[in-house]
């Protein structure tokens, strides 16, 4: 969902209590008034809703965001400064709404590289595509347990040996 408004609206917590029912992990754009603004719906939902937050491609704070919050999953990725096209021109884009699908894309890749490499069962993939089995793929590509950036959880988008040992490790955790 790249997009953000101020206040709860009762046909998109529907669609995404719907969403939610389906197994559906929902992303959202935070906000991008910096520490002016506190996140939008439907990123402040919490419980459902993976807020994203917006860097620059080295993982740093792209000023943007809203402040991260105190124990909450503060996911950022790529979301500053994105090459883009508009009109055949080369252009640099920002903001959240730009990180929330590329976090959305990196978390379907690792979903992707667990139904290929590991033998898991119908079941196990399901469970893995759910929230808290999404949330847990981005806690680990964001190196849980290590000290945020800026308080913000930075998303690593580079599949490498040690994360896909970690990736291992995770599922079999949870399975």
């Amino acid at each position: 969902m790249s997009y953000g408004i101020n206040a709860l609206d009762e046909a998109i917590d529907k669609a995404i209590e719907t969403a939610i029912e389906n197994k559906i992990s929902i992303f959202a754009a935070a906000a991008n008034g910096g520490g002016n603004e506190l996140r939008v719906y439907p990123a402040k939902r919490g419980d459902g809703v993976l807020a994203i937050h917006a860097s620059d491609g080295m993982g740093n704070d792209g000023g943007i965001s809203p402040t991260p919050m105190k124990n909450r999953d503060n996911f950022s990725t790529l979301g500053i400064a994105v090459p883009s096209k508009w009109s055949k021109e080369a252009i640099a884009i920002s903001g959240t709404s730009f990180a929330t699908p590329i976090a959305a894309s990196l978390a379907a890749n690792m979903l992707e590289l667990a139904r290929c490499k590991f033998d898991l069962s119908e079941h196990q993939q399901n469970m893995l595509r759910k929230y808290n089995g999404v949330r847990q793929i981005l806690q680990l590509m964001a190196g849980k347990g290590i000290q945020p950036r800026g308080g913000y959880d930075y998303i690593v988008p580079e599949i490498n040996s040690m994360l896909e040992y970690k990736f291992h490790l995770l599922i079999h955790e949870m399975f």
